[in-house]
């Protein structure tokens, strides 16, 4: 071989041996990387472990941890070990989904998270009442989506009992079997869900294993074995989750809600007050203190549904959105979504909806928006069928063409006065009906039940509870605090002894007193009969002479006090252009019994 071909072998043999000297440098690199991951998972380990023999230490020295608990520690301690070299099948999308052990630090400190409040909400002020419902949405909003949706999602059917075997995800990872279903969210679906619905899951989360779904007899939060084997255990597992959920849920509430309106809902505290098996200590069940504060602020009832139907029904274009087509749409529009949202697409359906907007839209008098929605209209009655957001989106760009080229107006050219006159004609006809009524309606119903002027009273029409609303007749204490601030005294000799909730005196201390009420309505019913006597002596009619001359006699009276009849005999004057005269006989007309005294206006309505 050639001087030339041994150099040429020999670079060769160079270049081998560094490539391969080049791999092995490689693989040693990626050794230590690994076993500084290796050493850096065995250095956390070991600091759970240090921080767990502290604790076993502590308790162990305090006498007061046994030695179950102690084994109990042990096996954290082996789990926390076991970490370093094992990683579980899956990991949590989100902090709030961890499950908490509060007898680590890390669980204590993902408590202390769970329960803070983000800044827009620290100073929330959530009252008891309608003034309350845009924050309590908020707040329902927040604890969705921050780790609390497995304790607002209630289960309306099941047993509640532990199944025979855990269920397994598709991964194989083992997970708690109950016979539970049919789950609905507070925060969101508050309307499809009833007071036992709530009271029956609280009872699953905070009785034992073989409690199941159902009101408890006795509010006792059992103990439970977190160490059992099988699906017992886990499920075991899955209620301890759900308690520790609800007394930071408590924690939130007391940090949101104004104090009186949480003392206003100690009446039914025995609704929401757990004693614990181990110490009998005393605890709010705070996902049942929700309910009852969503059951406040966000009545589910028919006629808080009328409530949302009225805003689409009787808000006027014109009059109320002063003819802002844009307005007009988005205020009925978010009516409806409301409604919709709450109780389904059957409350305002699109025929009645469309009815709804012809209507209105039909009150304007610019010709070319007119012609426009008259041809809708046709088509719309012959096809029975309309593309609302379409046509809405048509319209308004109609309408904001018009208003471009300041054509817009919502009356006739030739006559700019009549939509003026139109709306005081209006007003002052709803003036005249209110001031000639003497007398209230039975009221109208809204839909079933006994509602009246959108009240739901404790009788059908005809009964005595028609004159009674119903709230007043169910006792839950001896007093109890309304939505509004007022306070009400039960009283056992009302309503024919059944009991009723009373108003309380105005000068003696706080109470209902049943003789000074009695007295008040005595000397009421003698008033009656003397003017009912004084009626029958006279015998003459309201609308004779002789009435219009006492009434006259009441007007001019002179003595510095102003009755009713003065008042309305004032209100056509002053605001309807009646003569005196005039509006003297018109007022005396309306009394069956002439002119009214000035005790007439005599009351003791802190009384009734």
């Amino acid at each position: 071989m050639s001087g030339a071909g041994k150099e040429a072998k020999a670079s060769q043999s160079i270049k081998k041996l560094t490539t391969a000297l080049e791999e092995q440098t490689q693989v040693l690199k990626d050794s230590k990387t690994t076993m500084s991951e290796h050493l850096s998972s065995i250095a956390d380990s070991l600091t759970t472990l240090a921080n767990s023999l502290t604790t076993l230490v502590s308790a162990n020295a305090s006498s007061q941890t046994s030695w179950s608990q102690m084994a109990l520690e042990i096996g954290g301690i082996t789990q926390a070990l076991s970490k370093g070299s094992h990683s579980s099948l899956s990991n949590p999308t989100n902090p709030f989904s961890q499950v908490l052990d509060l007898n680590t630090s890390s669980g204590i400190k993902g408590w202390q998270h769970g329960v803070q409040l983000p800044p827009s909400m620290e100073n929330m002020d959530v009252k008891v009442g309608p003034t309350g419902r845009k924050q309590l949405r908020a707040l329902g909003d927040h604890l969705r989506h921050n780790g609390y949706h497995s304790v607002l999602n209630i289960p309306t059917s099941g047993t509640g009992l532990p199944e025979s075997a855990p269920g397994k995800t598709a991964g194989g990872q083992e997970i708690p079997a109950v016979n539970l279903s049919d789950h609905v969210n507070l925060a969101t679906d508050m309307q499809n869900l009833t007071r036992d619905d709530t009271l029956k899951f609280a009872g699953f989360i905070h009785g034992g294993l073989q409690d199941g779904l159902a009101v408890p007899s006795k509010r006792v939060q059992k103990t439970l074995d977190l160490t059992t084997s099988g699906n017992d255990g886990l499920v075991a597992n899955m209620k301890q989750q759900l308690r520790i959920r609800c007394d930071m849920l408590m924690t939130i509430l007391q940090q949101v809600t104004n104090e009186a309106s949480l003392n206003s809902l100690l009446a039914q505290k025995d609704l929401f007050t757990w004693t614990k098996e181990t110490d009998g200590t005393e605890f709010y069940c705070g996902l049942t203190v929700l309910w009852l504060i969503f059951e406040l602020i966000e009545p589910k009832t028919v006629i808080d549904a009328r409530d949302v139907e009225k805003i689409i029904e009787e808000t006027t274009l014109i009059k109320d959105c002063d003819g802002d087509v844009r307005t007009y749409f988005s205020t009925v529009k978010k009516a409806r979504d409301e409604l919709h949202s709450r109780y389904g697409t059957d409350r305002m359906n699109d025929q009645r909806f469309t009815e709804i907007l012809f209507k209105n839209l039909n009150t304007v008098e610019q010709e070319h928006f007119k012609r426009f929605i008259s041809t809708n209209y046709t088509t719309w009655l012959s096809e029975a069928t309309i593309d609302l957001d379409k046509f809405m989106a048509a319209v308004d760009k109609i309408y904001t063409g018009l208003v471009t080229s300041q054509e817009w107006t919502t009356s006739a050219p030739e006559d700019p006065k009549v939509l003026a006159l139109t709306t005081a004609n209006k007003s002052m006809k709803k003036k005249l009906a209110k001031l000639t009524s003497t007398t209230t309606s039975a009221g109208s119903t809204n839909g079933a039940g006994n509602f009246k002027d959108g009240k739901e009273m404790a009788g059908p029409q005809g009964s005595t509870g028609w004159s009674v609303e119903k709230w007043r007749t169910i006792k839950k204490g001896d007093s109890i605090t309304r939505p509004d601030g007022t306070q009400h005294f039960w009283c056992d000799k009302h309503y024919s002894g059944k009991g009723l909730y009373m108003k309380p005196n105005v000068s003696d201390p706080p109470g209902h007193d049943h003789a000074k009420w009695e007295s008040f309505k005595d000397r009421q019913r003698e008033k009656a009969a003397k003017r009912k006597k004084d009626k029958d002596d006279s015998s003459v009619s309201s609308n004779t002479p002789t009435a219009v001359k006492k009434a006259k006699l009441v007007v001019n009276r002179g003595n510095g006090k102003k009755t009713k009849f003065q008042k309305k005999v004032e209100v056509l004057v002053t605001q309807q252009g009646y003569s005196h005269e005039k509006a003297v006989e018109t007022v005396a007309a309306i009394y069956s019994d002439g002119a009214p005294s000035d005790s007439d206006d005599d009351s003791y309505g802190s009384l009734n």
